[in-house]
């Protein structure tokens, strides 16, 4: 068996005893420095059963399945992320290739993130960043979160614990998920959670299924006091919500970018790098689950199979 470990970062993640299991399992071949898939003739070369193990960072985050059907003997695609929509898992599954995902390795870093993002809006610090940190009173007066409502979309992992941290900060919690239920929480239509929540927060997973899944019209029902706060990309209308804030149709605005700087607006909005998920913790379980896929994989196991 040949693994392929096509990661940039794979030196960081990798500590020896993490080395020593993935060398137990096969062959690995480790190509950390960045090029097209379709440069890699070692891939491509030879007639053993092979692994490709993927960091999604080494492909920009997008692989080809031109790419992908030109691998002999492939046997399994181990992802590096939770997230599979950067792969063609159906276009895998027709091959009768599985793929692995990660899960829950970045719950509470990503959780506790979303939550600070909550914080700055609501005491302003993006309008006192962008006043260059100088006392104003009038305009950096921010508001509490206690006893306000905090609507968690997406009951997942994530979901559940950003709705745990805001029930432990005071706040009434209700959600809505497609299919997750907990008593601890009020569960209310999607339409109604945007009507009343005071801090929206959506958890779900970003797919087919979920692209706009809130309406420009559920944006605009917003309470005039409200805080979106998005760790989550193309659910809803991301300019629209540039356009309430500005208009002072919703209180603020917090999401992640990319390529994060500060808009040329003085509004209080929030922006920052992908980073959510990047602590210490987080990325010493992701290198594990990852290498548990790994192994697995080899063995013709493929319990996190998302095809």
């Amino acid at each position: 068996m040949k693994i392929f470990v096509l990661s940039p970062n794979s030196d960081v993640l990798f500590n020896a005893e993490l080395k020593s299991k993935l060398e137990a399992s096969g062959d690995v071949v480790y190509v950390k420095e960045i090029k097209p898939m379709g440069e890699l003739t070692d891939l491509y070369k030879g007639d053993e059963e092979r692994i490709l193990a993927i960091d999604p960072d080494f492909c920009n985050w997008k692989v080809e399945n031109t790419d992908l059907e030109k691998i002999p003997n492939l046997t399994g695609v181990c992802l590096q992320t939770t997230s599979f929509s950067w792969i063609d898992i159906d276009f895998l599954k027709s091959k009768s290739i599985p793929v692995m995902n990660l899960r829950g390795f970045s719950s509470e870093a990503v959780a506790e993130w979303a939550f600070m993002m909550a914080l700055n809006v609501a005491r302003k610090v993006p309008l006192v960043a962008q006043n260059g940190w100088k006392y104003n009173y009038s305009d950096h007066t921010g508001i509490e979160l206690k006893g306000r409502t905090a609507g968690v979309i997406g009951l997942g992992s994530i979901g559940t614990r950003i709705a745990e941290l805001c029930n432990a900060f005071g706040m009434e919690v209700v959600y809505w998920s497609k299919s997750s239920r907990d008593d601890r929480f009020k569960y209310v239509e999607l339409e109604e959670l945007m009507k009343v929540s005071d801090v929206i927060l959506p958890a779900v997973a970003q797919n087919e299924d979920t692209k706009s899944l809130i309406s420009d019209e559920m944006l605009r029902s917003m309470k005039e006091k409200a805080i979106f706060v998005s760790i989550v990309h193309k659910i809803y209308n991301h300019e629209l919500l540039l356009e309430l804030v500005k208009d002072g149709k919703i209180y603020g605005y917090a999401n992640e970018e990319e390529d994060a700087r500060t808009p040329e607006l003085s509004e209080n909005i929030w922006t920052g790098l992908q980073l959510a998920w990047c602590t210490e913790e987080s990325m010493s379980r992701n290198a594990e689950q990852w290498v548990e896929s790994i192994v697995n994989a080899s063995k013709k196991e493929y319990p996190t199979r998302v095809n």
